[in-house]
């Protein structure tokens, strides 16, 4: 008397399954997901960063604006005292220190690490901020369909641990970018895009 019962919820579970197989692809929802994203051109977040390498640690609060033309990165304490102030354009990356130090380079990560010792993919951080890959960037979505995790030929993992549901699109909250050498963490605690 089993058995037939048995057989009956197994073929009733077989074909939810099957029914579930045959709904829309959540690409769809990312495609939409990732044209927002890519509209947005002009940003500013703020929250705080975590630097993580075997030879030191340290946090800061991060300000960083991004316009198509120029970027700008300052990283303060916790009494407003800025730290390091970035400013990137086309042609030029320029860095103020805390002691009033101006320092240029035409490549911004290669000032970034000549000055700290921290190697970044500041080129790829506008996108990255916004949960946008690259284009040879692989990725996976989570159950939401916005980008959980992406990695690239340079060892940079990304891990994107929350999202900020108030904005349109929803934008990440918390960040963790890992490299064989460091970790950096990023809380994103207000987002405004410029063009709203």
């Amino acid at each position: 008397m089993l058995a037939p019962l048995r057989a009956c919820v197994i073929a009733a579970c077989i074909a939810i399954l099957s029914g579930c197989a045959t709904a829309p692809p959540p690409s769809t929802q990312w495609q939409a997901h990732q044209s927002a994203l890519t509209a947005i051109d002009s940003y500013t977040a703020k929250g705080k960063v975590a630097f993580i390498s075997p030879q030191e640690r340290f946090s800061a609060n991060l300000y960083w604006h991004h316009q198509p033309e120029q970027s700008t990165l300052r990283l303060t304490n916790f009494l407003g005292t800025t730290l390091l102030s970035l400013t990137i354009g086309p042609q030029r990356a320029t860095v103020v220190d805390d002691q009033g130090q101006v320092y240029t380079d035409s490549n911004a990560a290669r000032l970034i690490e000549r000055l700290t010792g921290m190697s970044l993919p500041i080129d790829a951080l506008p996108a990255w901020l916004l949960g946008l890959p690259q284009s040879r960037d692989q990725f996976e979505l989570g159950d939401d369909n916005r980008l959980a995790r992406l990695s690239n030929a340079q060892g940079w993992t990304i891990d994107y641990l929350g999202y900020d549901g108030s904005t349109q699109p929803a934008l990440p909250s918390r960040i963790t970018l890992k490299s064989p050498q460091q970790t950096v963490k990023l809380v994103i605690s207000n987002w405004t895009l410029d063009d709203e």
